[in-house]
């Protein structure tokens, strides 16, 4: 078999090591956040959404409601003091609202005003390399990505 140049070998290198990182986020050993709504745990691979992971969330208001629940959940199955973090475009979200959620208000941190899509990614990457935050709802116009 030929030997493929340095660079190309590390290309199928790389590829090779992302495709098996796909396979394996099936994985039941990968940590996963169960929903509480066992039709939907069992239809997600490995029982639940998978944590350290990006999730798309498209919708209205109720996409509102369910990124507020699946940061509550976040928050219950961690150790206690966590924080979330909302970079919201607009300034419409009712924080208290939340609390019907779960997510009191010492442990929810608002952003908003943000217009940017970049200015929104760099906070959102930013945060979610802090310890203290347990999750992320940035709003990208239509779409929020929960983390």
């Amino acid at each position: 078999m030929a030997t493929l140049p340095k660079t190309k070998r590390d290309a199928a290198d790389a590829l090779r090591r992302t495709i098996r990182g796909i396979e394996e986020a099936a994985s039941p050993e990968q940590p996963r956040l169960p929903l509480g709504v066992s039709r939907i745990d069992r239809a997600l691979p490995g029982g639940g959404l998978r944590l350290g992971c990006i999730h798309e969330v498209a919708g209205d208001e109720a996409a509102t409601g369910f990124c507020a629940a699946l940061l509550a959940l976040a928050l219950a199955a961690g150790p206690p003091g966590g924080r979330i973090l909302w970079l919201a475009r607009g300034d419409d979200l009712y924080a208290p609202g939340l609390v019907r959620y779960g997510i009191e208000a010492g442990q929810l941190l608002v952003v908003s005003g943000l217009r940017r899509r970049e200015d929104i990614l760099w906070a959102m990457e930013e945060a979610l390399r802090c310890r203290a935050v347990r999750g992320v709802v940035a709003e990208m116009g239509g779409v929020a990505a929960v983390s």
